[in-house]
């Protein structure tokens, strides 16, 4: 059997313990061990304090030279955020309204991105996707393996309504570490929240 359907097979049978699992659990008091080393989640203010995520608190604005080499796309999150080895990655988008015209659900933008997904790379294989509830907000995620030249890589993608805006964000890591990472961060946008109400959108912390 090969590597890569191995752990395709495996996230399949662990898809129902995450389900069962993410609603007891406590980010901010239980800080999850990842690679051998426990990672606590701290708030962290988004643009300009428009919005608090947590986050790893190890992790560091991606420097630019980074950035133009991982992402070649001029749309690239305005912010981006790495751990030390540059690993493991969250990617920041704050969409106003008007940004994002017409649409009548959150479940219609995620279908809409998974299209994207699978129109740039049609060999990307996907997997679960799930809802969130930060504060009473709607947010909604989904998750897919994509590929480079020697290495699978781990993506979550996600979308959460804050009434004005819209945040829209991903978070990426290599995928032999992806059942470390996937249920802190998915717990971690429980915690997202809108706390100014600025009307710039897309500009960095």
């Amino acid at each position: 059997m090969k590597k890569g359907n191995y752990v395709d097979e495996k996230i399949i049978r662990l898809q129902g313990f995450y389900q069962n699992s993410i609603s007891s659990y406590d980010l901010l008091t239980d800080g999850p061990s990842i690679r051998g080393k426990r990672v606590q989640f701290v708030p962290f203010p988004l643009f300009d304090g428009k919005v608090n995520a947590l986050i790893p608190e190890n992790f560091i604005e991606m420097p630019e030279k980074i950035a133009k080499v991982r992402y070649i796309s001029s749309y690239r999150p305005p912010i981006l955020l790495t751990s030390p080895g540059y690993d493991e990655n969250f990617g920041f988008h704050l969409l106003s309204r008007d940004d994002i015209g017409e649409y009548e659900t959150l479940k219609e933008l995620i279908h809409q991105m998974q299209d994207a997904v699978r129109f740039h790379a049609p060999e990307t294989v996907f997997y679960d996707k799930g809802k969130v509830c930060p504060g009473g907000a709607e947010g909604r995620w989904f998750e897919y393996k994509n590929f480079t030249l020697d290495e699978e890589t781990y993506n979550l993608q996600f979308l959460v309504d804050l009434n004005m805006y819209l945040l829209a964000g991903t978070f990426n890591c290599r995928m032999r570490f992806y059942d470390e990472w996937k249920e802190p961060v998915i717990k971690s946008l429980e915690y997202i929240e809108i706390v100014g109400r600025r009307e710039s959108t897309n500009d960095s912390r």
